[in-house]
């Protein structure tokens, strides 16, 4: 009987530890199905703002007690970290939108941080950290996104309960953030070249394919809102005469300088200024009339005619002559208003030059 109560004993203390378990396992099984959405979902991500989303909305998934979820960028330029995308259970403020001294400890050591309680943590001092003064956080995980030594970013999980995260929370929000700055460092990499087939290297302007895309575009916007746009073709009167003059070197900075003001007197949200090829740039103006971009036209005209390009001693004038258009009434669609405005600059050509011409 002895023996026999020994096994049953035994069979018991191994029931408790079966049924431990199987009370762990579909919380576990939630998170691994969890982690493993965020993995399928950021490896076919390749817009940078995108991803910097998936990795705040999958951790949030992961850590549902958190109160909130913050990813700052690094910007290695300006020596910049800016909070990017959060989410924020309780809707709170967050203040500190460079981020505050974890996030820049973190950044600088290119390491993970786990506090489990701010109060009772020997390395930083509670009153000098905003998220505890202002949000009463208490717990932190924080990791860097990083590949290799090149850190990208700052991921923070944050907690008002004190000790709430674990070491194996700390493990899995590492794994994702090593997953999530590939991810990341990829799509950077995939806008570069995006960026680099669309703008001319010189002037850092569009170039003329981007430009009759999104001209195709506005036009539907403005045949939808039974709105106008205008556009100009600028072209640099005598421009081969500089380069004979004075050399390949003047002409590049003739060209960046007008790009300058182009973009100055045009840049506005909306517009859109390309280099159209050679000594040619063209911009378009959205909700314009022929009186707003005849202004315009004039402005720029006017702005270049007084402007100046320095070399060796030499004070060098150039201008410029411009043709424009405007939707719809000088044509209906990009090929049209091309020409339209195209024929302007011919004819502001023949008339003399540094003058702008309209139909």
């Amino acid at each position: 009987m002895e023996e026999i109560q020994e096994k049953i004993n035994i069979l018991e203390e191994e029931l408790k530890r079966k049924n431990s378990i199987l009370k762990d396992l579909p919380p576990k099984a939630k998170r691994i199905f969890a982690i493993n959405e965020i993995v399928q979902r950021l490896i076919d991500l390749i817009e940078p703002e995108e991803v910097c989303e998936k990795i705040v909305t999958g951790l949030s998934k992961v850590f549902k007690e958190a109160d909130n979820i913050l990813l700052f960028l690094f910007y290695r330029d300006k020596d910049l970290l800016l909070l990017n995308n959060s989410v924020r259970k309780g809707g709170e403020i967050i203040k500190e939108k460079k981020g505050d001294i974890l996030d820049w400890w973190v950044l600088k050591n290119n390491r993970c941080l786990f506090i489990e309680d701010l109060l009772n943590d020997y390395r930083f001092d509670p009153s000098n950290i905003p998220a505890y003064k202002e949000r009463n956080v208490r717990s932190i995980m924080s990791s860097p996104l990083s590949v290799g030594e090149r850190v990208l970013g700052v991921v923070r999980v944050e907690s008002k309960q004190a000790n709430l995260f674990f070491l194996e929370d700390f493990r899995v929000l590492r794994v994702i953030c090593d997953l999530g700055a590939v991810v990341l460092e990829k799509a950077n990499i995939f806008s570069k070249i995006k960026e680099l087939a669309i703008t001319d290297p010189l002037t850092n302007l569009f170039l003329r394919n981007y430009f009759i895309e999104r001209m195709e575009e506005e036009i539907k916007r403005s045949f939808l809102k039974n709105s106008r746009f205008g556009i100009g073709i600028l072209d640099i009167d005598n421009f081969k005469k500089i380069n004979d003059t004075y050399g390949h070197t003047v002409g590049d900075l003739v060209i960046k300088k007008i790009a300058n003001i182009l973009v100055k007197n045009v840049g506005n949200s909306g517009n859109i200024v390309a280099r159209w090829g050679g000594e040619e740039f063209i911009f378009l103006i959205v909700e314009a009339n022929k009186k707003e971009i005849k202004n315009i036209a004039e402005k720029i005209r006017k702005e270049v005619d007084n402007c100046v390009v320095g070399f060796r001693r030499k004070e060098i004038h150039f201008t410029v002559s411009l043709g424009l258009a405007v939707y719809p009434k000088d044509g209906k669609d990009s090929q049209e208003l091309i020409i339209s405005a195209d024929r302007c600059l011919y004819r502001a050509k023949q008339e003399g030059k540094n003058r702008v011409c309209f139909t």
